[in-house]
């Protein structure tokens, strides 16, 4: 029994990283608005049945890698700014062939929220501004980043934004 059940998990992760496999590729040349759960479960090489057993939008196939990808820069945070900012952007440099499809696909905000998370141990309410604050600042400079075609390298790119944001957050507030 433990053999079936290891297989079926083994199996379910396939079927999973193919239909993410085959979204990217299409979101490469088509809007998110334009794929149908067909063309991604024909290029995926999946049935719909695998399909509807672990999603029920397209776009939910993204909802992981943006957990994935928020939870890596939320766990750069810490109290030396500079350090953020270096580990956050080699953070995103290694997501870098997802991110920009995430964006076309208009899941900026779904990566807004899955940031702004943090916010939810913040018990001061100072402090939870503060946070919030940061978390745009971050997604922000992904965006901006993303746009640019990620041609800023990332520790040169921490440099800048360390100066930039170090005096907004390095200070406790008056």
């Amino acid at each position: 029994m433990e053999n079936l059940r290891k297989a079926n998990e083994e199996s379910h992760r396939v079927i999973v990283e193919s239909l993410r496999e085959a979204l990217y590729r299409l979101l490469v040349t088509k809007d998110i608005r334009d794929i149908r759960v067909v063309d991604l479960i024909r290029l995926a090489g999946v049935s719909r049945g695998a399909f509807y057993k672990s999603y029920y939008l397209v776009t939910d196939v993204l909802e992981e890698d943006i957990r994935t990808i928020t939870e890596d820069v939320g766990a750069a945070m810490g109290a030396d700014i500079a350090l953020n900012w270096r580990v956050i952007l080699r953070t995103v440099y290694r997501h870098r062939g997802k991110i920009p499809l995430l964006l076309k696909a208009g899941m900026g905000m779904e990566m807004l929220d899955q940031i702004n998370r943090s916010i939810e141990a913040v018990d001061d309410e100072e402090q939870a501004l503060r946070v919030m604050a940061w978390n745009g600042i971050v997604f922000n400079c992904i965006r901006y980043w993303a746009a640019r075609g990620f041609a800023d390298d990332p520790d040169e790119l921490a440099d800048r934004m360390a100066a930039i944001t170090t005096p907004l957050f390095d200070e406790e507030p008056q």
